[in-house]
């Protein structure tokens, strides 16, 4: 064999060798492109990867902390979205979901996603958001069959689901207490009799809250709470089902 045709073997020798000693699947190559900070070319693998194996929650979540670093929020929401479809239940990822939802204005899935997490997640919702009258606007948008054009909370004071205050301000970031939401959405059902009455450990038989609360239950629009305090704030994932529970009546559209 000549001198020339033998150095060629020789390498083609050694890159077959390589490729064969490099078992790495695309995982491990996304992981140590990551750790590189190549976060493009450790979106490929991993990427590749997931493709193959659709139940990997560790490949997402480095495919969402690279689109994090990237900028790209679009890809890095579809990302938690398939996170929460193959049932995870870490907590921060519904916050971080439902935070981008909101940033991007995408009501109808955040209202989705308040009302189908599971009963710990919801926890964390109340834990972590105070229910304001904005909030409460963009529950309300989530529902609605009509197309968003207008602030959330100028959508909700134009069809009368929210007061307007005296000043003529909308005072968005006002806090809604339990008795605050028991008024709002009271004033959304038929003032009927209630069917029945329950004694309350908070709520006295005499308050301007007992009928209307009494009323939302008969409505089956909330549930029956005997310890509410009326002065506290209202739960976010409460008054996301109460609006949901409205729509299915059709007072809200």
């Amino acid at each position: 064999m000549s001198r020339r045709y033998y150095h060629w073997a020789l390498i083609l020798f050694v890159v077959h060798c390589t490729s064969f000693l490099d078992r790495r699947n695309d995982f491990e190559k996304g992981v140590e492109f990551y750790k590189r900070g190549e976060l493009q070319k450790a979106v490929e693998h991993l990427t590749a990867y997931y493709t193959k194996r659709p139940r990997s929650d560790t490949t997402l979540y480095y495919l969402y902390d690279c689109y994090k670093k990237l900028n790209k929020p679009l890809q890095g929401m579809k990302v938690l979205e398939q996170l929460v479809k193959i049932g995870t239940r870490d907590e921060n990822v519904y916050l971080s979901l439902f935070s981008s939802y909101r940033r991007m204005k995408q009501y109808k899935k955040s209202f989705s996603l308040l009302v189908n997490a599971p009963p710990k997640v919801k926890k964390t919702f109340d834990d972590h958001y105070t229910l304001t009258r904005r909030l409460f606007a963009e529950i309300v948008c989530g529902v609605s069959k009509n197309p968003i054009r207008s602030d959330p909370i100028v959508f909700a004071v134009s069809k009368k689901y929210l007061p307007l205050f005296l000043d003529g301000k909308f005072h968005d970031s006002d806090t809604i207490t339990n008795g605050n939401l028991i008024i709002i959405l009271d004033k959304l059902i038929e003032p009927i009799y209630p069917e029945k009455f329950f004694a309350l450990r908070n709520i006295p038989n005499d308050s301007y809250l007992y009928l209307p609360y009494m009323r939302l239950i008969s409505f089956n629009i909330i549930d029956l709470k005997a310890d509410l305090v009326p002065d506290a704030p209202a739960s976010l994932t409460t008054a996301a089902q109460a609006v949901l529970n409205l729509k299915k009546r059709g007072i809200i559209d």
